[in-house]
């Protein structure tokens, strides 16, 4: 199936009145085009960052965070580099000038990702920033630090291809053994060949999880290293788009806890993240893992992704996923953009916390 046909398909501007649909299946040309304009900005980058740091801390939230955790999975057998995502309000302590600190936030408003700028400036830890503007950016600018802009007026969680190329930049120009520009734009061209089989396969997720669903079964999803980034973008597609609960987790570390709940009494069913190149310590703990649900009487589904490369498949994956979440919010009559509950949140949170005031106050006398 086309990206045009499946939009023809399941577009309703009744439902979808911001166009998410429009936006997940654009994914493969929004990465290529993201890439081609950040990589223009190679030669400003350098000597601006350390060249050999002890560590990069990816620091972010929500939709902000998916690319930090995304790098790690695509260098993390490859890299002598520790890629340490961060989803917190503070810096860990051993982080120190030694390491690089990159603050990703979409809105640039982001009061726990600013903390961690804040301290690390205190620190004096090398930073760098992307955003679509906000305080971030301003505080950016002021201190001189490394700065990537994304494009405004997208939903966080839809501007991961521009988040995914403008590291993919940071990291190479800290590194040039990553290549992850160069793997990127293999794995972009990639996806659009093989754009047709993922959408397939997204739009049956999506009808597989709507039964779960109507059924009363909330979805598990369980991945594993160097998968995670997909099987966690899926349960936070799913919460975000569908507005359902769903939850995430870890093969081999739920083997020695989480299995036991399946002997109680549940109302679960369950995706399993596989690969073709499957190690066989990985490969047994999943096959035992399906029979055990289905001798349970457990809904289970399992999906291989296509690709050449490690970023090839995960690329397929989150492009599968997104896919899949939009499509379910859809039949569901539910339009995937909005995020109220979060919106109320955010307002309840700025109405006792002044980030900005803080912001500005730390970085007065610079």
């Amino acid at each position: 199936m086309e990206p045009e046909e499946l939009l023809r398909k399941y577009s309703n501007s009744s439902v979808d009145k911001s166009g998410m649909l429009e936006l997940v299946l654009s994914f493969p040309e929004k990465l290529a085009d993201a890439l081609r304009e950040y990589e223009k900005l190679a030669p400003a980058l350098d000597g601006k960052l350390p060249k050999k740091p002890r560590g990069v801390v990816i620091a972010g939230m929500g939709g902000s965070f998916i690319g930090g955790l995304f790098a790690q999975d695509a260098l993390y057998d490859t890299c002598d580099v520790p890629i340490l995502p961060l989803r917190e309000s503070e810096l860990p302590a051993f982080v120190n000038r030694e390491y690089l600190v990159v603050a990703v936030s979409y809105s640039g408003n982001t009061e726990e990702t600013i903390r961690v700028f804040l301290e690390a400036f205190r620190r004096k830890t090398p930073l760098a920033v992307i955003a679509s503007g906000g305080l971030l950016e301003k505080a950016a600018l002021q201190v001189g630090t490394p700065f990537i802009k994304l494009p405004a007026g997208l939903p966080p969680r839809a501007a991961f291809p521009f988040m995914c190329a403008a590291l993919a930049v940071l990291l190479d120009s800290i590194k040039d053994s990553f290549e992850l520009v160069s793997e990127l734009e293999k794995a972009a061209e990639h996806l659009r060949g093989a754009s047709s089989l993922a959408l397939g396969e997204g739009e049956a997720l999506s009808k597989w999880m709507l039964e779960q669903y109507r059924s009363g079964k909330l979805l598990v999803v369980y991945s594993y290293r160097p998968y995670l980034s997909a099987g966690y973008r899926l349960k936070t597609q799913i919460n975000e788009n569908a507005k359902l609960h769903a939850f995430f987790s870890e093969i081999p570390e739920s083997n020695h806890n989480e299995i036991m709940g399946w002997e109680g009494q549940t109302g679960l069913s369950a995706l399993l993240l596989r690969s073709y190149r499957e190690q066989p310590y990985m490969r047994y703990r999943l096959e035992f893992l399906r029979e055990l649900l289905l001798n349970k009487g457990v809904a289970v589904r399992e999906i291989t992704p296509r690709g050449e490369t490690r970023v090839e498949e995960l690329l397929y994956y989150i492009y599968t996923f997104d896919v899949a979440s939009v499509l379910l919010s859809l039949m569901r009559g539910v339009d995937p953009t909005p995020v109220e509950t979060i919106s109320k949140l955010k307002k309840y949170l700025d109405e006792r916390i002044n980030i900005g005031e803080e912001l500005q106050r730390a970085l007065s006398g610079f």
